[in-house]
């Protein structure tokens, strides 16, 4: 195969392929007639044909088939190709470290200037078997079509296949078997009158056993009789030879739908951007301009600005070429202080509090001197007039060492003004083929729509003209109803939305609204208070506090709201921006112009006038904008004014005692404050309707015995401290004087164990549970108050305080409520062998071990066997040499090992965990990144290619 090169890698490629495709046959005109196999086509990108001269070979083929197993350099080595004429190619093959790429670069600029080709086109790379073209190479071309077995694609559809079957994951793998079965069954009907199977039947019957395959792969861990119903009912159409295409899909959709509920992801559709990424990129890391540069982009909103940014951001060879990064959001209403404590916490890790008693000119002197003599990278996100620019330009040095500003704005204008190095980058409308990528991804989890739905879905498309936000919308109005009479609906409705002029799409957003469910109308609205990300907790209270969520008796408040917010997000109109460990959506936000038509429709219903009446301070929800002077100088507060309301966050502004002048608000529902003493006066108890109470303090605090006699209270969180509760006076009441004190209480947080002695009989329905204090028994035994009253308990956290001199113990396993799903150590220093103890909780998924929650250099999990734990975190721990079995963790999906430094490798049984999805090694050594590497490596070869590693800061 290459000439002059050694013959290991021709044995690679014999051995590594068994599908053949017959190509090249004897055509006239000097063509060389050869028996080819197929190993990998790829279709090709903007970059691939444009001034980089380079083409990228997907990660997965170029191990399979070009190792790097010659080159002892950086430079790689060469490649000898012929193509169908019998032309030799020379090819230079190489691995960029920077970018983790595989690429062929010198000699390719010629081929594609030679061959014409474009992005879109297909390249195909096949080897010779037998007679003379055995142990040869073959490069091939395509223009406009992918011929897959005789039928003709066009190139959006051949652009997808190729993209998505190259994919590693459960839902891709099984869209590739599906996209097989769609070729066969189109040009493969079994035909009644034929007494025996045919071989194109056959192979058509071949591709839906292997989907089965992968679909009962996939559901292992998930099966339910709705699982069972729906794999039976594909079962029966395989057997029956009735192979009805769109049922096959929509099935495999409904059974994704299930295995993937709880992972809602945000699609980031970066679709058709390969040429200005690439222009971008050359313009940030170039390094023949040393000079400080001014880059932007600019367009619609919705056009995809932030989502372009931060794939530059976070690109490979960005963060390669900066010293320091940083990212923030400006939006209309800004501050100068937190645009530059939101660029300093890009790159400090954990800002003290005299950073944020600085005056704005103090912060500017210390990011000056931070970023003096670097190269640094700053992105401002959202810049809506150049007065922020002229806010901060005097605190970025200009050193001549290649440093930059990128910034994103509706405005062009704004480019002008602040004298961008260049013209800004002003995005496109998307292209008809981009446009049905972004929808389909959208839609569908695999990408595939059903042929009955495609004629209406590229009706709606053709209509969205390219826009992006009238796609995804688009998209969540049809992603819950694969009705082909519903489809039918908003192809036709949608038309009157979509007008010539762009600035016009918003009116499209009132489709959604109209269409959303009454629940979710004042819900969405209430997402107007916010234009930057929520978390998603602070939401579901605000929801609740606000009298959103309506009580069915059934369930709690807190399920019924985050219901809500999944409806939400699945439609479009809320993204999942940050996830837990477990999948579950942490923060969210909502789109830029989905805010602006919030605030619109809000005044338009008298929403907001009627239900809150908040200013924007920090780009949070906060307080009546008039208070803050008033609570920052301790004066007066003129209580009739706010007598109605109703939520009161004080977390963005840092006082010095607990305001008691709130305790006359009585209608408080909603009270978070950020005091230096954050201690509660008795009088607390007036806010009888007080549902959630939030406090940050740098002083540990006392709770008064009078926060018992709060009925109505669901969450008391304190974020930081050991802090006491003072001994309630019921104790001495008899359980015929009344109903339990909080019987609402759900969360309780930072609580010394000391002072919760027989009150939680008082808190039936706490569900997260947080100690902070002394765990330990002089004796070295963990112990904490007795939660055997405690039947609702999901989430408990056990931070010790107390220094014991040697490994302690762990308690007795039926100490621990059995609904626990969650549990966080810290600070508790247990031996590892007492980790047994823990496998014995029947619901526990999510174990987080932190820092000294277990102490020792060896854990060996012996035959223990933690049967529902999905999620296990490893983090600043000593641990040197980890030893256990597949059968220890049979149902995990999520590793994540974080800074333990003396760990050698990450167990190789791990690998053979079937419901395995993700192994993260964050800054641990190198020998332990590696060995997960080998893990996946592993099960790669032996076809399971669904497992990710993931690692960063290792050394």
């Amino acid at each position: 195969m290459h000439r002059g090169e050694p013959s290991a890698l021709d044995d690679n490629i014999n051995n590594n392929d068994n599908n053949n495709d017959d190509v090249d046959h004897q055509s006239g005109g000097g063509i060389v007639v050869r028996e080819h196999m197929l190993m990998f086509d790829k279709v090709l990108t903007p970059s691939d044909v444009g001034k980089l001269n380079r083409l990228v070979i997907p990660i997965q083929h170029a191990e399979r088939y070009f190792p790097m197993i010659y080159s002892s350099n950086d430079k790689g080595f060469l490649l000898n190709f012929e193509d169908r004429n019998g032309k030799p190619w020379r090819f230079r093959y190489s691995f960029w470290n920077s970018s983790q790429i595989y690429v062929i670069t010198k000699g390719w600029g010629t081929f594609v200037k030679e061959k014409k080709l474009h992005a879109g086109d297909i390249v195909s790379f096949h080897r010779g078997v037998g007679g003379s073209a055995t142990g040869r190479v073959f490069i091939n071309w395509r223009h406009q079509n992918l011929s897959v077995r005789g039928i003709s694609m066009p190139i959006s559809e051949a652009s997808n296949y190729q993209q998505r079957t190259i994919s590693t994951n459960f839902v891709h793998r099984l869209e590739k078997s599906i996209k097989l079965f769609k070729t066969e069954s189109e040009f493969n009907k079994p035909d009644s009158d034929e007494e025996e199977e045919t071989d194109s039947v056959k192979t058509t019957k071949e591709s839906l056993d292997g989907l089965m395959s992968y679909l009962r792969e996939m559901m292992v861990g998930y099966e339910n009789e709705v699982v069972l119903a729906l794999l039976n009912e594909l079962e029966d159409l395989v057997a029956s030879y009735v192979w009805p295409e769109d049922k096959v899909i929509i099935i495999c959709e409904q059974l994704c739908n299930i295995r993937y509920n709880s992972n809602v992801e945000e699609e980031k559709a970066l679709v058709g951007f390969d040429d200005e990424i690439e222009t971008l990129l050359d313009q940030l890391t170039a390094t023949s301009t040393k000079q400080f540069q001014i880059i932007s982009i600019t367009g619609l909103a919705g056009l995809g600005k932030t989502t372009l940014a931060r794939t530059l951001y976070n690109h490979d060879l960005v963060k390669y070429m900066f010293d320091f990064r940083a990212w923030t959001c400006v939006s209309q209403v800004y501050q100068q202080k937190d645009l530059l404590l939101g660029i300093l916490s890009s790159f400090m890790d954990d800002l003290t509090d005299d950073f944020y008693e600085m005056s704005e000119h103090q912060l500017g002197e210390k990011l000056y001197r931070k970023l003096k003599g670097r190269k640094y990278l700053v992105v401002l996100d959202d810049i809506w007039d150049c007065r922020v620019w002229n806010d901060i330009q005097m605190y970025l040095p200009d050193d001549k060492t290649g440093s930059r500003v990128l910034f994103t704005s509706r405005d062009i204008d704004v480019s002008l003004q602040i004298k961008s190095a260049r013209p800004a980058h002003v995005l496109r409308l998307r292209t008809k083929v981009e446009s049905w990528a972004i929808f389909e991804k959208k839609v569908f989890r695999m990408g595939i729509c059903p042929g009955g739905l495609e004629i209406y879905g590229r009706m709606i498309i053709g209509k969205c003209e390219g826009f992006t936000l009238a796609i995804v919308i688009a998209a969540g109005l049809v992603k819950n109803n694969l009705s082909v009479t519903w489809w039918e609906q908003i192809a036709n409705s949608l038309h009157s939305y979509m007008v010539s002029d762009p600035r016009q799409y918003i009116e499209s957003l009132t489709l959604s609204y109209d269409h959303l469910p009454h629940h979710l109308r004042p819900c969405f609205l209430f997402l107007g208070a916010f234009h930057e990300e929520v978390p998603v907790t602070k939401l579901i209270w605000l929801w609740i506090a606000q009298g959103l969520i309506d009580d069915t008796g059934s369930r709690t408040l807190e399920d019924i709201a985050v219901d809500f917010l999944l409806d939400l997000i699945r439609r479009s109109l809320l993204m999942a921006s940050r996830k837990k460990s477990d999948g579950q959506v942490k923060t969210c936000r909502i789109h830029d112009l989905l805010h602006d038509f919030c605030l619109r429709k809000a005044e338009e219903e008298n929403f907001l006038l009627n239900n809150y009446r908040y200013g924007i301070i920090s780009s949070m929800l906060c307080f009546p904008l008039e208070l803050e002077k008033s609570l920052q100088e301790g004066g007066s507060i003129q209580i009739d004014t706010y007598k109605f309301l109703k939520i009161l966050d004080l977390e963005s502004i840092l006082i010095s005692l607990f305001p008691l002048a709130v305790v006359h608000m009585v209608n408080l529902r909603y009270l978070a404050i950020k005091a230096h003493d954050g201690s509660l006066h008795a009088s607390i108890s007036n806010l009888m309707n007080l549902q959630m109470l939030i406090i940050s303090s740098r002083k540990n605090i006392v709770l008064p015995k009078t926060i018992w006699s709060m009925l109505n209270l669901r969450h008391l969180y304190m974020k930081s401290g050991i802090n006491l509760m003072e001994e309630p006076s019921f104790l001495q009441v008899t359980e015929k004087d009344g109903p339990s004190a909080l019987a609402s209480l759900q969360t309780l947080s930072q609580v010394s164990p000391r002072s919760c002695h027989n009150v939680f009989s008082r808190t039936p329905n706490l569900r997260k549970l947080g100690f902070c204090g002394s765990l330990i028994s002089m004796l070295g035994d963990l112990e904490f108050p007795d939660l055997g009253s405690l039947y609702h308990l999901q989430k408990l956290k056990l931070h010790n305080t107390f220094c014991y001199p040697e490994p302690t113990r762990s308690c007795n396993p039926y100490n621990f409520p059995e609904k626990i799903q969650r549990l966080t150590l810290l600070n508790t220093c247990m031996d590892w062998g007492e980790m047994w103890t823990f496998a014995w909780m029947p619901n526990l998924e999510v174990l987080k071990l932190k820092l000294n929650s277990c102490i020792g250099g060896k854990w060996e999990t012996g035959d223990a066997e933690f049967r529902k734990l999905k999620v296990l975190k490893l983090h600043d721990l000593d641990i040197k040499q980890w030893v256990c079995f597949r059968d220890n963790f049979p149902r995990l999906q999520r590793l994540v090992v974080h800074r333990c430094l003396k760990l050698d490798s990450v167990p190789a049984a791990l690998g053979k965990i079937l419901t395995l999805e993700v192994i993260e090694v964050n800054g641990c050594s190198l020998s332990a990144y590696r060995s997960a590497v080998e893990i996946q490596k592993e099960q790669e070869s032996e076809g399971n290619s669904f497992l990710k590693v993931h690692g960063k800061e290792n050394f």
